[in-house]
C-alpha cells in the first residue's frame, strides 16, 4: 500500500484528495468557474457536481497507485477544508523518458499571494525525488503573464512556442513551453 502524499507548508496542506473532499471540490471549481474557464478544456455542467468529483476522486486515487499520475488539491492550512488551488502531474512516462506534464491553477481570492509557488516547490520535489522524474514540462498562454514569471522562479526553461496547442474553452490556444528537468535523477 501507499504512503498517503501529503505536503505540509506554512499556509498548505497539499495532498491527493479523499473522498470526504468532494464538497470542497465542487465549491472551488464552482466559484471558480470563469477564473478558471480561459485555461480548462469547456467544462459541462456534470463537472460541477458532487457525483461528477466522487468518480474523479476514485479514478485520480487509481491513477496515482497505477504510477500515471499525481494529481493534488492544496488546502488552506487554517481551513483545512477550504480547496484553493490543485496542480496535476499527468503524462507520466518511465523509461527512457522518465517525464511528466504540470498543469495548475489556483483560486481568484488566493492570487497575489506566493501560495502557487508555496504549492509546486515541495509538488515538484515530490515528483523528482519519490516519482524519480528526470524532467516536467509546464506550457503557458502567453498573455498569462503570472504564470510565466511563476514557471521562471521555480527554475523551468522556455523551449519554444506551440501555435494551437491545447483546446482550452472551446478555443484553440498557443502556448509557450517550458521544462524543469532533475539535476540529480538516479537510474532505477
Amino acid at each position: 500500500m501507499l504512503t498517503p502524499l501529503r505536503l505540509v507548508t506554512p499556509r498548505l496542506i497539499v495532498r491527493l484528495a479523499e473522498p470526504g473532499d468532494v464538497d470542497g471540490i465542487v465549491r472551488f471549481f464552482s466559484e471558480n468557474r470563469e477564473h478558471l474557464a480561459e485555461s480548462r478544456p469547456l467544462m459541462g455542467p456534470e463537472f460541477f457536481t458532487a457525483g461528477f468529483w466522487a468518480a474523479q476522486v476514485r479514478a485520480n486515487l487509481a491513477e496515482f497507485r497505477d504510477g500515471r499520475s499525481v494529481r493534488l488539491f492544496f488546502f488552506d492550512a487554517e481551513r483545512p477544508e477550504r480547496v484553493v488551488g490543485n496542480c496535476n502531474f499527468t503524462q507520466i512516462f518511465r523509461s527512457p523518458a522518465y517525464y511528466c506534464v504540470l498543469g495548475y491553477g489556483l483560486a481568484r481570492e488566493y492570487e497575489g499571494r506566493g501560495l502557487m509557488r508555496e504549492a509546486l516547490e515541495p509538488a515538484l520535489k515530490y515528483m523528482f525525488t519519490e516519482q524519480n522524474m528526470h524532467r516536467i514540462e509546464a506550457n503557458y498562454i502567453p498573455r498569462n503573464e503570472r504564470s510565466g514569471r511563476l514557471l521562471r522562479r521555480l527554475g523551468f526553461t522556455v523551449e519554444g512556442f506551440a501555435r494551437d496547442y491545447l483546446l482550452l474553452n472551446g478555443k484553440w490556444e498557443d502556448h509557450i513551453r517550458t521544462s524543469l528537468t532533475n539535476p540529480e535523477w538516479r537510474e532505477v
